[in-house]
C-alpha cells in the first residue's frame, strides 16, 4: 500500500499519475507491489522482479502470465506462487499466443510497514481464494 507522503517506488509513481488523469481506470500497480513484497517476505529474498505480461486486448483484472525472475533465474515454485496470488486477487490468466507486453515491475522501493500490509493483504486473498 502506497504511503500518502511520497511513493519511491516507481510503480507507485506511475500509479499516482495515473489516477491523477484516469481517477476511474483500473491499474494494477498495486497488486504487481504487494506480490513482489509478498514473495520477498514469504521466501526471505532479497530481491525479485515480478513480471507481468499482457495482450494487447487484454483490459482490467485480465493478464496472459506472470513470471518470476530472481538473480541469475526464474524458479517455478515462486513463479507458481505468484500465479496464485494474482488468481487469488481476481485475476483471470489467459495466454492465447498473441502478441504480449510486459507491466514494469516493482523495484523494490517500499517501507517495512509497507511491506507487512502488502504481505496481510496476499495473505488474507490466499486464504479467501483457497476455503470453500
Amino acid at each position: 500500500m502506497p504511503t500518502e507522503t511520497g511513493a519511491r517506488c516507481v510503480l507507485q509513481r506511475a500509479r499516482r499519475r495515473r489516477l491523477s488523469v484516469h481517477p476511474d481506470q483500473f491499474g494494477m500497480e498495486q497488486d504487481i507491489c504487494d506480490v513482489t513484497l509478498w514473495l520477498i517476505g514469504k521466501h526471505s529474498l532479497s530481491r525479485v522482479h515480478v513480471w507481468v505480461d499482457r495482450h494487447y486486448t487484454q483490459i482490467g483484472r485480465e493478464i496472459a502470465g506472470v513470471t518470476v525472475m530472481t538473480s541469475p533465474a526464474h524458479p517455478a515454485r515462486l513463479t507458481d506462487a505468484a500465479h496464485a496470488a494474482f488468481l487469488a486477487l481476481g485475476y483471470m490468466i489467459d495466454d492465447t499466443g498473441a502478441d504480449t507486453y510486459g507491466h514494469q515491475f516493482c523495484d523494490g522501493h517500499h517501507s517495512r510497514h509497507e511491506a507487512i500490509q502488502a504481505y496481510a493483504r496476499i495473505e488474507g486473498a490466499l486464504r479467501r481464494w483457497r476455503s470453500p
